[in-house]
Order: C-alpha cells, then sequence, then structure tokens
C-alpha cells in the first residue's frame, strides 16, 4: 500500500481505501501537478528529495516514475521554515544576547563564561545558529551599552524627585582593592526604591589612597555629584566608624544616621560577654567544629538522625562578628539535641556532651536572643520603610523582652543585661528629630508609636515646624514669579484701582489673620484624626491616596520615609560583590565590578 501511495498514487482506488487514506488520495488528486504534465522520474522516490535549497524547476525530467511538481502542503512548509533558519535574525541575537547578559548580572558570572568550553557546547546545543560574543565584546560593547541605558532611565527618575538618602560603606576585595559602594534610597510615584550609585574603586577617586574623613567626603562627593543628588540628600547613614562620621558629619555637613543593626549588633555583643555564658558557649563551639572537621562525627550524627526518622540537618557554626550566628548555632544544636546526644556518646573522641541544665539555658538564650533577631531582620528590609519602624520595635522589643521567662540563672542574667545595653543604645532615638519625624508621618504610628506622650509633642512641633518652613520658601518664590508675570498687566488695571481698594483690604485683612502656622496646625490636626492605618498595610500606599489632600505633609513624607534604619542594602551590595571579586573573576576591571553591580541593583529594584 505504502509503495502504492507513493509511486502510483493516481491507481488507487479510494472505495477500497480506509476513510482516511481515501481523503489523502482526494488531496493528491486535488494537486494540479498530479493530473497535468507530470515530469517522470527514473528510480527516483519521494525519499530522495534535493535540499531545501533547489528549486522545484531544477528537478531532472525523468522516465519511469511519477512526482509531482509541487511537494505536499505540509511538507513544503517544513522545507520552507527549513530555508529560513539557517541563520538568526538581528533582532533574535540581541534578545539572546540580552538574556546572556541578564545571566551574568544576575548570578554574578564572569564575563569569561562566553569563552568557556562547557558554555559553548551548551549554547551549540541550544541553538546550533547562535555564537556568543567573545569575552571583549561583552565587556567593551554588551555591558557598557546595557549600563549607560539604565543608568539615563535612573538619572531620568533622580533629575525629578526631590528628596534622597544615602547608604554607604567600605570593603576590601580578594585582590586587596578597596571599593566604596553608595546606594540611594528615594519614593517614586508612591514606591520605595533602593538602587545602587556607584562601586568604586576609592583610590580612583580620592586624592591620596588613606581613608581619612576628608577623602571619604571626596569621594562621596563626587559620586553624589556625578548623580545629580547631593543637594537632594536628607540623610546619610553609615556604620558608626569614626573617620565616616566625620566625613559626613563635618566634610559633607549632611545629617548622618548611625546603622541601627551595627548598634543592634554591638548590644547583643556586650551582653554576651557574661563569664558563665562564654565558657557555654566555648562549648557548643567546640561541639559544632567537631562534627564540622570530622568525617566520622559528621556520618555518625547524619546515620543516627535516620535511624531516629529525624530531618538531616548539620551544625551551624558561629561567626565571631555576628551575634546572630551564635543564635543560629544554638538554635541548630537544639533541634539536633537527641540525635547528637545518641551520636557522641558512641563517639570516643567527642568533646564532653552538653548536661540537662546547660540544654536549658540553651532554650532560655534562644528565648531572649529571638527579638532581637526579629528586630535586626525586619530593620534590615529594603522594600518597605524602616526608618519609621525604630521607635515602636524598640518598645515592642523592650515589652517582648520583659515577658520572656528564663528558667536559670543565666539566662535571667542574659535578659536583664540585653535589656539594659539595648535601652542604653537605642532608647534615645525616641527623641532623635530624624527617626522622630519618620514615626510621626507614618500613617500606622503618628504618635501612637511614642513610648512618651512628651516625645510625640516634640515630633509633631518639629512637622509643623518644617511644613512651615517649606511653605514661606515656596511662597516667596511663587511670589516673585507672579510680581513678574502681572508686571504687564498692572496698567491696565490701573484705572479700576480706586473702586476695588476697598474689597482689596478686607481680603488682606482675612489674610493677615490666616497665617502659614495656623493653615498647618489644622492639617496636622486632620492628618492625625484620621483613623490610623493598620500595622501591616503599606504607609506609601496610604500616602498615594492621600498626596491631593495633605500635598505638604506627602512632600515630607517621601522625604523621611525613604531613609533606611540601616547601611544593610550597601553591605549586600559589597557582599555580592565580593562574588565578582574573587579569584576566578580576579580579571574583571573595577569599572566592570561597578556595572554590573549597578545592573544587579536595577534588575532587584
Amino acid at each position: 500500500m505504502q509503495h502504492l501511495k507513493r509511486l502510483h498514487p493516481l491507481q488507487i482506488q479510494k472505495e477500497n481505501l480506509p476513510p482516511n487514506e481515501a481523503m489523502e488520495v482526494d488531496e493528491v488528486r486535488d494537486t494540479p501537478a498530479a493530473t497535468n504534465n507530470l515530469p517522470s522520474c527514473s528510480k527516483t522516490s519521494s525519499s530522495t528529495l534535493p535540499s531545501s535549497n533547489i528549486s522545484s524547476e531544477s528537478l531532472p525530467s525523468c522516465s519511469k516514475s511519477v512526482v509531482t511538481s509541487n511537494i505536499s502542503g505540509r511538507r513544503s512548509k517544513q522545507m520552507k521554515l527549513y530555508a529560513s533558519s539557517n541563520e538568526l535574525s538581528r533582532a533574535k541575537i540581541a534578545e539572546i544576547e540580552k538574556k546572556l547578559l541578564l545571566m551574568i548580572v544576575s548570578d554574578f558570572q564572569p564575563l569569561s563564561i562566553v569563552e568557556n568550553t562547557g558554555f559553548l557546547q551548551y549554547t551549540k546545543a541550544l541553538n546550533p545558529l547562535y555564537s556568543p560574543p567573545n569575552r571583549k565584546i561583552l565587556a567593551n560593547e554588551i555591558l557598557p551599552k546595557a549600563y549607560n541605558e539604565s543608568a539615563v532611565a535612573l538619572k531620568t527618575i533622580l533629575n525629578e524627585i526631590k528628596y534622597t538618602a544615602i547608604t554607604t560603606d567600605m570593603w576590601t576585595s580578594d585582590n586587596n582593592i578597596g571599593y566604596i559602594t553608595v546606594t540611594c534610597h528615594y519614593i517614586w510615584d508612591s514606591i520605595l526604591f533602593s538602587r545602587v550609585l556607584a562601586t568604586q574603586d576609592a583610590t580612583l577617586i580620592m586624592s591620596t589612597p588613606s581613608h581619612t574623613s576628608k577623602n571619604l567626603a571626596e569621594a562621596i562627593t563626587t559620586i553624589l555629584n556625578e548623580w545629580n543628588v547631593y543637594n537632594k540628600t536628607a540623610t546619610v547613614v553609615s556604620d558608626n566608624a569614626a573617620n565616616i562620621k566625620c566625613a559626613i558629619n563635618d566634610h559633607l555637613k549632611m545629617h548622618h544616621h548611625p546603622c541601627v543593626a551595627h548598634t543592634l549588633n554591638l548590644s547583643v555583643n556586650e551582653a554576651l560577654k557574661d563569664s558563665a555564658l562564654m565558657e557555654l558557649l566555648k562549648k557548643c563551639k567546640s561541639i559544632v567544629g567537631y562534627f564540622k572537621h570530622s568525617v566520622q562525627g559528621s556520618e555518625k550524627l547524619k546515620l543516627t538522625q535516620q535511624q531516629m526518622g529525624l530531618p538531616i540537618l548539620k551544625v551551624k557554626q558561629d561567626v565571631a562578628t555576628r551575634w546572630n550566628s551564635c543564635l543560629h548555632m544554638l538554635r541548630r544544636l537544639l533541634e539536633i539535641k537527641d540525635a547528637l546526644s545518641v551520636a557522641m556518646a558512641s563517639l570516643p573522641n567527642a568533646p564532653d556532651i552538653l548536661s540537662a541544665n546547660e540544654w536549658k539555658v540553651l532554650e532560655d538564650c534562644v528565648q531572649v536572643l529571638k527579638p532581637a533577631e526579629d528586630m535586626s531582620t525586619t530593620l534590615s528590609a529594603e522594600k518597605y520603610p524602616t526608618l519609621s519602624l525604630v521607635i515602636p520595635l524598640f518598645h515592642g522589643f523592650e515589652y517582648t523582652i520583659k515577658q520572656t521567662t528564663p528558667s536559670t540563672e543565666i539566662g535571667k542574667s542574659l535578659q536583664l543585661k540585653i535589656l539594659e545595653v539595648v535601652t542604653r543604645r537605642l532608647g534615645g532615638y525616641e527623641s532623635n528629630k530624624t527617626v522622630a519625624k519618620s514615626t510621626f508621618l507614618d500613617p500606622r504610628f503618628k504618635k501612637i508609636g511614642f513610648g512618651s506622650e512628651d516625645n510625640a509633642n516634640n515630633a509633631q512641633k518639629w512637622i509643623t515646624e518644617e511644613l512651615s518652613q517649606n511653605i514661606l520658601s515656596n511662597q516667596t518664590m511663587a511670589h516673585s514669579t507672579l510680581e513678574s508675570a502681572n508686571s504687564e498687566s498692572l496698567n491696565l488695571h490701573a484705572s479700576t484701582e480706586g473702586i476695588w481698594a476697598h474689597f482689596d483690604s478686607k481680603v488682606t485683612n482675612i489674610k493677615s489673620h490666616s497665617t502659614p502656622g495656623s493653615l498647618l496646625i489644622l492639617m496636622v490636626r486632620q492628618y492625625l484624626e484620621m483613623q490610623p492605618l493598620p500595622r501591616t498595610e503599606n504607609p506609601l500606599e496610604w500616602w498615594r491616596r492621600y498626596k491631593t489632600t495633605l500635598p505638604e505633609m506627602y512632600d515630607l513624607a517621601t522625604k523621611y520615609l525613604c531613609i533606611p534604619a540601616t547601611s544593610v542594602p550597601s553591605e549586600r551590595n559589597f557582599s555580592k560583590a565580593g562574588q565578582l571579586t574573587c579569584s576566578r573573576r580576579n580579571r574583571l576591571g573595577s569599572k566592570n565590578v561597578d556595572k554590573i553591580i549597578f545592573l544587579n541593583s536595577a534588575l532587584s529594584s
């Protein structure tokens, strides 16, 4: 049957065929070339059709077999598709290269990946027609083009906004290059954004290589001026290092806000320096170190967990500079307590196991440290306002710590110590003007978030004073503009000025009694009388709804709600940058490090 269908299609009787095959015969009969002037072919079948770049007119004239001059519709479409896909269009290449750069920027891959044998084989398997650009083209053409396009878009936005806040930090790469990272935070269309402005080799933008306060101020000024945000920056957030604080306060003459996460870290580390607790922590670190470095120990722990039907969990190591890593270590030890105790009992070289009372101390420590962890995590976010959270979170932390009930003496001592230290270091933020204004302008908190009524009233007074200054400044500018605009029309009304003098004097008298201060007091009162926003809702969405009702206050909200509570955003960026400057990638120049981190920041905004 296949032979007849292939070589003698016109001799097949439709009546003797199944319905689906009969339909195929109809299709052949309906083809004009099947009934008129068919060329012949000797010993040639449809399995030996010419390649797709040869037209049907070039087929040879043969004598014994019949082949249609036009290939069936379905086959013809396949052949045309194959013929048209011998090369990729420019648009398709551009699309692929955009995705290639996206992969490099998202995952911090080295630019040299495009020359790796495995990567080339992989891309060839995905699309044989595509050849990736080499590293030089990627570095000198594709990456700069994407950076420039993104930078222009960001500058357009920054030119339109009124206020920004800055976080900054210094870090050193694996190849011993000192970098400075500056991250910009701003509210655009009632949405909070955090964008890296620059990650630069500090020696290239400083007059001398030393990290003095003057040189740091020089570097920050260069970056802020490049992006035209120097005069828009309300606050600079950094760690508590003396040189950066001096650079911001004394040289830049800007307001410096110390990183709350850094302050909290110092507070907890101070609280943990209890002699009895330090001995227990040392014992815990010894156990963790053993299971980290002993193959026999780690395998025994894993086997014990399997035999007991427990999740396979490894120990977690403490990092001296981060108190939360100590919390993670203790929490994990408690999670694997049962399997750990069994495994250690059968390991002759294992450290001494913890006593029942020591396990209770660990439980107390985790209970006491958890509120500090929650506070640190909440304040280190980038997608929502955080400075306004400092005051209410501190009071929440204070309340929670007081409510904990440690069962051991060491636990009770830690509870009292951490409460005392955190109160001493963070309690003063309620009277800090910048923090207080931010909390007051958050519609979730207003005056409710304050612990002291006096501090809440001060925040209201500071907001009213700043609103008054802003309105007077705007009125002065508007008045001068109006005077110049109306100077030409004064003569037109001179003839009627006399009959309107009485009315004009009444208007002037009313204006004198309606001072900007009195109007602002009413505006602030109106804001306070509105129902507080639920704590879990977005304050910026609230301000979007009421920006036309309270325009002057909305303006201030964009100034104070964009300020982050911590410098963690910049720390995250140099943590990412460390991936770029490790030994495998140390051929990457500082300018390309800057571009890749900038583009990565754009992706996450």
